[in-house]
């Protein structure tokens, strides 16, 4: 491990045990949401709280990760990255301890909020360091691997938190979540080195970053893609926010049960942004955002009809939430690539509009699955269409605008 551990204070370099370093730090916003998950009915049994007031707890946490992602980037700009990371992720599972304590649903949202500011710093500043030490390939290669990992989160956090929820409730898997913080905390101490020499560091200035979103602010194209890719997550988070309630509370299953569901569809987003991967050079972003999203929407008004029609069952939710998560992740992949090429003469100012739109999206429609009670896959269904569609209509506006630029 001291080989793959550049010392601190030289350049390091871009190592596998670096590489897997960043990589779990990073998945520390995933795991926020997918360890928890699971103990929603939990909480909402125990508390004695409606549905919607569960889901505020997801919706407060997507809140402070775009706040988060807002200021990390001139913070850390100023601080360094090391700096920022370590005090950050100390600072996450501190707060995750003290939300197990919470006496009250309001106390559990507003830790929640903080658990989203310091989380949403593993994954901005684990990109950044790659960033920091390596150029072109090489570090096109790296944040691959880190995403790739990343998203192996859900697959050990949902079920996790099955197995917390099952022994002791909501609050052993937030005590859970916040001893896995713990971990990527003494990582962060242990094997993560500055990347950022002093002398590339700069005061902390919101002004020039202010000054370039309202550059791109005027871009109708960089807007539609950024709301494409916004909604493709924000679509996703409403079937995170209530796919709990639809195998427990619909379908009468246990937590752990859900938990295999969730995996199931964790694994199909994987596998699709590996699909997209091997395709887009060929095809074009374009093509693939449009097919992404033509997946994600065509098994959502499946959902939507079969729930209508009486005949929703755990077979027919697990293969079509599957492909609906694997259209997602072609949808923010590709999202993500057309809005950062509209923002290549400000890239820091594209990249923090980009991670403020994807979770104040997701906040605003994450509550959309539980408005009609926990009896009914309906309105989960619904919200995936409904969202969805709005991410095609993004996706279309930002084409039409661009080839008018042309």
């Amino acid at each position: 491990m001291a080989e793959a551990t550049p010392r601190l204070g030289s350049q390091p370099r871009l190592t596998p045990g670096l590489i897997a370093a960043l990589g779990f730090v990073g998945m520390a916003g995933a795991v926020s949401t997918d360890l928890y998950l699971p103990a929603f009915p939990s909480l909402q049994s125990d508390l004695g709280v409606a549905e919607s007031a569960v889901q505020l707890t997801l919706t407060a946490f997507l809140i402070g990760a775009a706040a988060g992602q807002f200021v990390v980037g001139t913070v850390s700009d100023a601080l360094g990255r090391r700096r920022t990371l370590v005090t950050a992720l100390g600072l996450f599972a501190v707060i995750g301890f003290a939300a197990s304590a919470a006496p009250t649903i309001e106390w559990l949202i507003a830790l929640r909020l903080l658990q989203g500011v310091t989380g949403s710093v593993g994954a901005a500043l684990a990109r950044a360091v790659v960033a920091d030490v390596e150029q072109g390939d090489r570090a096109a290669r790296g944040i691959s691997i880190l995403i790739a990992m990343m998203g192996l989160g859900p697959v050990f956090g949902s079920p996790l938190g099955a197995l917390l929820t099952e022994w002791g409730g909501w609050r052993l898997a937030l005590v859970g979540l916040a001893t896995v913080g713990a971990g990527m905390f003494l990582v962060a101490l242990t094997f993560i080195p500055e990347s950022l020499p002093r002398e590339r560091r700069h005061p902390a200035r919101i002004g020039p970053l202010l000054r370039n979103l309202a550059l791109l602010a005027r871009d109708g194209s960089f807007l539609g893609y950024a709301f494409a890719y916004a909604l493709s997550y924000g679509a996703m988070m409403v079937y995170f926010g209530s796919s709990s309630f639809v195998v427990q509370r619909v379908f009468d299953e246990s937590s752990l049960v859900y938990s295999f569901t969730f995996v199931a569809s964790s694994i199909a987003f994987v596998a699709g942004g590996l699909f997209n991967g091997r395709l887009v050079r060929r095809a074009g972003a374009y093509v693939m955002i449009r097919i992404g999203h033509a997946l994600s929407l065509t098994s959502a008004v499946l959902l939507v009809v079969i729930t209508l029609a009486g005949g929703l069952s755990l077979w027919t939710w697990i293969p079509l939430t599957c492909i609906f998560e694997a259209g997602c992740a072609m949808g923010m992949s590709n999202g993500s690539a057309l809005t950062l090429r509209r923002a290549t003469m400000a890239a820091g100012a594209g990249s923090a509009a980009l991670g403020l739109f994807q979770f104040g999206v997701a906040a605003v429609v994450s509550p959309f699955g539980g408005l009609w009670g926990s009896g009914t896959a309906l309105p989960t269904a619904v919200g995936m269409a409904a969202v969805t569609l709005l991410a095609v209509a993004a996706a279309t506006l930002g084409r039409r605008l661009e080839r008018r630029t042309v």
